[in-house]
């Protein structure tokens, strides 16, 4: 419908905005996940490549994530390490 199309677009704007300032992919994530899949879902919503370098510095260096002390296996790589986020409320900070 037409009414449907600018809503959806409404919407992907308005995340991609919050996802600048604010914690709020932590309620697109399953409760332990790899920085990995954290960079992925960023770069989904911002639509564009994050250098992998500089997103875990910066994502780590924030103090939002505790790392459980585990490890995905199973891929071709490396088992990658998992995380959580210490709190799943919204906070206001600085990812990208």
């Amino acid at each position: 419908s037409t009414f449907v199309q600018p809503l959806i677009g409404f919407a992907e704007k308005r995340l991609m905005t919050k996802v600048e300032y604010s914690n709020i992919v932590y309620s697109l994530l399953p409760a332990e996940f790899s920085l990995g899949e954290l960079q992925k879902v960023y770069e989904i919503i911002l639509n564009r490549a994050l250098d992998k370098r500089n997103f875990r510095k910066k994502i780590l260096s924030l103090g939002l994530l505790k790392n459980l002390g585990k490890k995905r296996a199973g891929g071709a790589n490396r088992p990658a390490e998992l995380y959580t986020f210490k709190k799943h409320v919204p906070q206001l900070v600085e990812l990208v």
